[in-house]
């Protein structure tokens, strides 16, 4: 191994440093390489502005100390490990990891308020950072074992190598960008400014060429594609991860995103929602780390827009939301899809905090250059007088390359959804659990893709944007107007907006040959028009049994709404239904009818 590298710097404290720590400190080569060799490496990195960056190493004070580090400070906010917070390279005490993390100095607090005090005002801070600043995919559990109560506990966000596995300068390097990126977004947030992007000097052809600075790798892009392959291979990439979902499923996601880029997936906690989102994206190579996959996780004090999009201090400087830098980036990108889940997103109320996005979406409208484009997300006065922040933001839209999926779980925790929402959206629920279901131990590594946004961006904004399609589009409509009519009685009939994205979802399935029409057409009607059905009147129960009527293809089926027991005589003609899933959920919703006096399409 080349020692002279970043790589074999680490390697060479993992490797030397218990021997060397028996050894007389003074003098020794291990600090030497600690406190000048690999701290010097770092300087020279063009990320790190040594006007405002320090960066120190330590074997210890007079003594060889158990955990040897390696730190960058940012001296607007400490210039001493012994308080504030700071990025570190901390070494376990057997030198068999090496973390890279965001951390807290401990000693001065220990020193005012004692050891118990000191550790949950640590867990305080630590809180707080991690609800304001993004992590970017960096671990935030518990599982850092170091050996030392307070480096452990004190950690914010972290990175794992281990000895004898050490990634490439490449991806050491990048992973340190990565953090550099966490700490400013840090002191922007908590402690008060904003970062300054101008800090970053530009790479020169010098330093390129010497091998300090790599340029990222990027997978090619690929715009030659096959859909109905590709979702194959994403499926196969979901079994190589070890995880399992229905092919069916993942058809049904890429159609609904492709017919609108805004899916709710909803279901009983611990059914693979949030994972389904991050696998799929990881499968088309979005990952945190390139800052093509996002979640955010929504929290029940939310009542506006702003702990999205942003908002202004009392001094007038605007702080972007997540969603907004999330967009900022995306925008810069458009050849790619982003994607954006939205964690347990019915916590608050959908309709106070995304009730902007939501209208913005349905502005939707093609420009000049065939892109989709909607209005501005951030009003004008959100700005107040931060001319800077007004340039960078102001003219922000959502891209046609951004993806929106919540997920949501339907308990006495969260909140309904309007049917504004419902309507904005496909539902795509999770609700069959299979605990027999095993993932295969057979499936040998898949990579992913990194396809062209094309593959997930939709065509269509109105129906006279496809009339080429013209037959599937009459088939659809018919099926639309027979719903219409059992909808009709309850006052729940669809209108113009369903029935396009209805009929762009059957144009995509049949343009790409993925499901049969009427297994499209069942997964349409059960997150589109289901999800809208509540009540307690008799409307409602007249409404599900037309319904059910046209599920199993029988309009002179004998199921009287008189009836006490309806539920009963729908369950025997379950084995003859054409849309299979739909009419499970109206034989669930009808026994709810008939039992509680009320129903709902949610759990």
């Amino acid at each position: 191994m080349d020692t002279d590298t970043f790589k074999g710097y680490l390697q060479k404290v993992m490797d030397e440093y218990l021997s060397a720590s028996s050894q007389p400190f003074a003098g020794h080569a291990m600090g030497e390489l600690l406190r000048k060799i690999i701290p010097g490496y770092i300087e020279k990195l063009t990320f790190i502005n040594k006007s405002r960056y320090k960066v120190n190493g330590s074997i210890g004070k007079g003594s060889w100390t158990k955990y040897p580090w390696i730190a960058v400070l940012d001296r607007n906010i400490t210039e001493t490990t012994q308080n504030g917070v700071y990025i570190v390279y901390l070494f376990s005490e057997d030198m068999q990891r090496c973390y890279l993390t965001l951390n807290q100095g401990f000693t001065k607090l220990k020193n005012e308020i004692g050891k118990p005090g000191a550790l949950k005002k640590m867990q305080d801070i630590k809180t707080v950072i991690r609800s304001k600043v993004d992590m970017r995919g960096f671990n935030t559990d518990s599982n850092i074992t170091l050996g030392n109560e307070f480096y452990e506990q004190c950690t914010i966000c972290y990175r794992l190598y281990q000895t004898g596995n050490l990634p490439h300068d490449r991806e050491l390097i990048s992973d340190l960008d990565l953090m550099m990126q966490i700490y400013k977004d840090y002191y922007a947030y908590c402690v008060g400014n904003k970062p300054d992007e101008s800090e970053k000097p530009e790479i020169g052809e010098t330093e390129k060429q010497s091998g300090i600075i790599e340029e990222p790798e990027t997978p090619e892009m690929i715009s030659d594609y096959i859909v109905k392959d590709d979702i194959d291979q994403i499926h196969l990439f979901f079994e190589s991860k070890g995880f399992v979902y229905d092919k069916s499923l993942l058809k049904n996601f890429y159609l609904a995103l492709k017919a609108k880029p805004f899916v709710i997936l909803a279901g009983t906690s611990g059914t693979g929602k949030s994972r389904l989102v991050r696998l799929f994206a990881e499968a088309l190579n979005a990952t945190p780390e390139n800052r093509r996959f996002k979640l955010i996780a929504v929290r029940p004090d939310w009542s506006d827009s702003t702990d999205l999009l942003g908002y202004r201090d009392l001094n007038g400087r605007f702080h972007p939301g997540p969603l907004t830098t999330f967009l900022n980036e995306a925008r810069k990108n458009s050849a790619l899809p982003y994607f954006l889940c939205l964690d347990e997103m019915n916590l608050a109320r959908v309709e106070y905090y995304f009730s902007d996005v939501l209208s913005a979406m349905e502005t939707r409208r093609i420009d000049e250059e065939g892109n989709f484009r909607t209005d501005t997300l951030i009003s004008s006065e959100s700005f107040a007088g931060d001319e800077e922040a007004r340039h960078k933001y102001g003219a922000l839209y959502l891209p046609d390359n951004v993806y929106i999926v919540g997920t949501v779980n339907m308990d006495e925790t969260t909140f309904p959804f309007s049917k504004k929402v419902l309507d904005r959206a496909n539902t795509i629920e999770f609700s069959q659990i299979d605990l027999q279901l095993m993932p295969s131990q057979t499936v040998a590594p898949v990579l992913g893709r990194t396809l062209h946004n094309s593959f997930m961006k939709g065509q269509f904004l109105t129906l006279s944007d496809c009339m080429t399609s013209d037959e599937i589009i009459s088939q659809t409509i018919g099926e639309l107007m027979r719903i219409n009519r059992a909808l009709n009685i309850a006052g729940l009939q669809v209108g113009y907006r369903i029935r396009d994205e209805v009929c762009f979802y059957t144009i995509y399935n049949e343009m790409f040959e993925l499901l049969p029409f009427a297994h499209a057409m069942d997964f349409l009607l059960l997150q589109k028009i289901l999800p809208r059905i509540q009540g307690s009147s008799s409307a409602i129960k007249r409404t599900l049994i037309d319904l059910f009527k046209i599920c199993i293809g029988n309009d002179s089926a004998t199921l009287n709404p008189e009836d006490i027991s309806v539920y009963e005589n729908m369950q025997q003609s379950l084995p003859n239904a054409i849309y299979r899933f739909s009419a499970e959920k109206l034989v669930f919703m009808m026994r709810r009818y008939e039992e509680d006096g009320f129903t709902s399409y949610w759990l």
